[in-house]
């Protein structure tokens, strides 16, 4: 079975002035459908590049990433900002450590958000409340975001990386402005995702008992696995 993801010796270069800086250098591995995968390493380590390579947000100066079977960058190949943008709607769903809802919208309304500029998926009544449901948050709906806890706010953040059915979850540092209680939930969340759903999960993280759940581990340092 082809690997949902596919990585050929990806490279980051960012020119700092005349000086050349590798963040990602030679980087291979795969990731199977239904996989979770922890993503770890210290600051300054190329994770974020990294992430930010494979979720489509930026292109890589060399290398080759495969998402599904279908060849997304390739050596010399630069991909536009409205070209990721379609890539990104086709494969990801997004969790980031601060929330980023809007608050001015319901959670509802927040939730439903990323479906206004799916072409591929809209999102219906029944959908929208069977992930309500399914994130314990059914009865926040008509909240506002300063109306609900921290914990209740990175559900609504997860429901509305689910809302357009991804096939990829990428989860940057989900827990990290999180106590440790609010953290087990999610932690427990992402697992139910991931075993009753079939999702898989990247998950960027310092946190050890959050990337224990990984079935597999990558570790960068200085832009390379180790």
């Amino acid at each position: 079975m082809p690997a949902l993801i596919q990585a050929d010796n990806l490279e980051k270069v960012y020119m700092r002035g005349s000086e050349s800086v590798n963040a990602l250098n030679g980087v291979s591995f795969k990731i199977d459908k239904g996989e979770i995968v922890a993503i770890v390493g210290p600051s300054g380590s190329g994770k974020t590049t990294l992430v930010n390579i494979l979720g489509c947000l930026d292109n890589p100066t060399r290398g080759k990433l495969t998402l599904d079977s279908e060849e997304i960058f390739k050596d010399g190949l630069e991909l536009t900002e409205s070209e990721l943008t379609e890539i990104r709607r086709k494969y990801f769903g997004y969790i980031f450590q601060k929330f980023f809802l809007l608050p001015t919208l319901t959670v509802r309304e927040n939730i439903l958000l990323p479906s206004v500029f799916q072409k591929r998926f809209k999102a219906n009544d029944r959908y929208l409340q069977d992930i309500l449901e399914l994130l314990g948050i059914e009865k926040r709906g008509d909240f506002l975001p300063k109306e609900i806890s921290g914990g209740e706010l990175q559900r609504v953040a997860i429901a509305r990386a689910l809302i357009n059915k991804p096939k990829i979850l990428i989860a940057d540092e989900p827990t990290g402005n999180l106590d440790s209680k609010r953290s087990e939930e999610i932690k427990q969340l992402l697992l139910e995702l991931n075993r009753v759903n079939g999702l898989s999960i990247i998950l960027v993280t310092h946190n050890p008992e959050l990337a224990k759940i990984g079935s597999k581990t990558l570790s960068i340092l200085d832009g390379k696995l180790c």
